[in-house]
């Protein structure tokens, strides 16, 4: 009798924490064209750059906050990399309805892993 009470409340409490996970904001498209590979070497630190020039358009038929979200860069492998450069333009102030920004975003890595990355996504997931 206890399992039968107690199976609906785990699924319940596991579609909440599901929930909590990081987002996709909905109707926000983002463009994304390869612009340019580069490296870094200082001192005995190496990184690879790849750099997109990157359209945000809002479709979400409300105002959104840019600082909430953030850039990721994903490779076919599913691999994710995270901003390492980014035009304020995409990152700060409201995005209205209808409207879009166009800036670039470069992407680092400490490996040449970075130059598969081939999708950009948004999310709200930016730590």
């Amino acid at each position: 009798m206890k399992i039968s009470t107690t199976l609906p409340v785990f699924f319940t409490l596991a579609g909440f924490c599901v929930a909590a996970q990081a987002v996709v904001p909905v109707n926000v498209a983002v463009y994304a064209t390869e612009k340019s590979y580069g490296s870094m070497s200082v001192g005995g630190k190496n990184s690879y750059t790849k750099t997109f020039d990157i359209v945000v358009a809002n479709l979400s038929g409300k105002d959104i906050d840019l600082s909430k979200l953030c850039l990721k860069a994903y490779s076919p492998d599913h691999k994710e990399f995270t901003v390492d450069t980014v035009d304020e333009v995409l990152t700060e102030g409201t995005l209205k309805d209808g409207k879009s920004v166009k800036s670039f975003a470069v992407f680092a890595s400490e490996n040449d892993a970075i130059f598969k990355a081939a999708l950009i996504k948004i999310s709200d997931n930016c730590k």
